[in-house]
């Protein structure tokens, strides 16, 4: 593992563990919630460490975010982890699914990153596993970008990555302003070194220490916040779709990159692509939707597209891919 890895890991435990024993570290299972299959930074990370260090590969393991969330739930209970790392929007499915006694798995922590967390969210997930959640901040570019401590302040890996929080100019803005871009330079990665590469993030760098008593600079982030789609299936039961599980299948399977997928109904979803999509582009993309939306017990939902300039956008200013906005 990366020295870069290592440091994260020890950064991370110092949020969760400082009560904790010795006994209850060593005895963690870990399931990584995520996208899998397909070249994303966190799974193949992942699957690297588990790959070189048979500790981990016995005792950690991921899952498909693209399963029916019942099927996700029973494969989680038959492998019992006692840690679950995810992204926001996963965990707050998979305590729904806890809520309603599907889900029946005892954590002693939750790991959280790759999405926007509002406090709302981080009590809803704390409340329904009854433990409590680290969030973190990366990007593909850096996964280990910044950590929470104890305090639950992120704090930013600055002896490993620079971020420049900038003006819609580029020019620098003070600690305490939220900037409408950020940079990011790192030079860790040996193989194709990034120098102010522009991140959509907006990100401000807070001008006090922290409580806590690290001397790694505080940052809060608005980040990525796409919606969790809630349709109706052929039953009229409640069908909870993972914008990130969506996403990817668009991606993947679908090989469409420019889009945004919005909820026009409780049974209708329309796909905007940009203007670079041809009819077949177009017909591939929603076919591929469609059959995975079939999977899940949603073959009735209606898949309607249309081409499109203009998108909706998050407070980060980043295009939202998954909205549910018009369905409310």
């Amino acid at each position: 593992m990366p020295d870069r890895d290592g440091a994260q890991a020890l950064r991370g435990d110092a949020a969760l563990r400082p009560a904790m024993s010795k006994a209850t570290r060593w005895a963690l299972m870990v399931a990584l919630v995520a996208a899998t299959g397909g070249a994303y930074a966190s799974v193949l990370s992942f699957e690297r460490a588990r790959a070189l260090n048979p500790w981990l590969a016995a005792t950690s393991r991921s899952f498909s975010m693209q399963l029916a969330p019942r099927e996700l739930a029973a494969q989680l209970d038959a492998y019992a982890p006692t840690v679950l790392a995810t992204y926001p929007s996963a965990a707050l499915l998979l305590a729904g699914e806890a809520r309603a006694g599907r889900l029946r798995v005892t954590l002693a922590e939750v790991w959280t990153g790759g999405e926007t967390l509002g406090p709302a969210a981080r009590a809803e997930i704390e409340a329904a596993f009854g433990c409590p959640l680290a969030n973190s901040y990366g990007a593909s570019e850096f996964l280990a970008l910044a950590s929470e401590c104890a305090r639950g302040a992120l704090h930013l890996n600055a002896d490993w990555v620079l971020l420049e929080p900038v003006d819609a100019q580029g020019r620098p803005v003070p600690p305490g302003t939220c900037g409408e871009k950020v940079w990011l330079t790192n030079l860790a990665n040996h193989v194709q070194p990034l120098i102010r590469y522009e991140l959509g993030d907006r990100v401000t760098l807070q001008a006090e220490p922290c409580a806590c008593g690290s001397p790694l600079p505080v940052i809060s982030v608005q980040g990525r916040s796409d919606d969790v789609l809630e349709l109706r299936g052929a039953r009229d039961e409640r069908v909870r779709l993972l914008p990130l599980a969506l996403t990817t299948i668009l991606e993947e399977h679908g090989r469409v990159f420019d889009f945004q997928l919005v909820q026009t109904g409780t049974a209708a979803l329309r796909l905007d692509l940009g203007a670079v999509h041809d009819a077949v582009a177009t017909a591939r993309a929603r076919a591929a939707l469609r059959a995975w939306l079939a999977a899940q017990g949603l073959a009735a939902v209606r898949v309607s597209t249309r081409r499109v300039e203009t998108w909706h956008s998050g407070r980060s200013g980043k295009r939202r891919r998954v909205v549910a906005a018009e369905a409310r």
